[in-house]
């Protein structure tokens, strides 16, 4: 009789110490979040028609560090072209134009947008004799604007508040001239007035002909 009770007392303790023995601490790990570095989602490719009888262009643009590594120009999804350019790029604003207005578009790439206004642009015109895209480099890296309804070429800058002009060109037997040009200058004299000068040109059986005129606006 001694024997079971002392029995039932020894698993009655060890019952005991198993329920009351503590659970194991669970240490959860902190991790703090990892900043990760804003891409900027650049839109490196255009597409469309640049002449109504060619097929569908398109351009991928190949940049790195604001420079502008290649242009691959694909016709009808087939790589027919690819320029090496190396040209800075600060914008990533890329446009098809016709700047020289013989009805094919041209490739731009903005080149640089000052605070007066200016803008430039990097520009390839696409010459259907070579059937291939060319750097303009004479409508290149400068304010440039198209009158498409008097099919001037419009150069167009201002140098502070001092200068500023228009030279509208056009092409004739394949050289850019100019057909009208207007300049306007300010100045102050050693008296005090503001004083404005305009020279103006106009190309008249192919020679420019040219006024100039000043007066005081104050």
């Amino acid at each position: 009789m001694k024997k079971l009770q002392f029995l039932i007392l020894v698993l009655f303790l060890s019952v005991s110490c198993k329920q009351e023995k503590p659970k194991p601490v669970v240490v959860k790990k902190v991790t703090h979040p990892i900043e990760v570095e804003k891409k900027v989602v650049i839109n490196d490719s255009i597409s469309g028609y640049i002449n109504p009888k060619l097929g569908l262009y398109s351009f991928k643009f190949v940049t790195k560090d604001y420079q502008l590594k290649q242009i691959k120009i694909y016709r009808e999804g087939k790589l027919v072209q690819t320029i090496n350019t190396n040209k800075i790029c600060e914008e990533y604003e890329f446009t098809l134009n016709d700047w020289d207005i013989d009805g094919y578009k041209d490739i731009s790439v903005l080149y640089s947008r000052g605070a007066t206004g200016n803008e430039s642009y990097w520009i390839w015109s696409y010459s259907p004799s070579k059937r291939k895209f060319l750097y303009n480099k004479e409508l290149s890296e400068r304010g440039v604007l198209v009158d498409s309804t008097s099919k001037y070429i419009i150069f167009h800058e201002r140098m502070g508040a001092e200068c500023e002009f228009w030279d509208s060109c056009q092409y004739i037997n394949h050289k850019l001239r100019t057909i009208r040009y207007f300049e306007q200058n300010y100045w102050n004299d050693q008296n005090g007035k503001s004083w404005v000068k305009h020279i103006r040109q106009r190309r008249v059986h192919g020679v420019l002909k040219e006024t100039v005129d000043s007066c005081v606006i104050d």
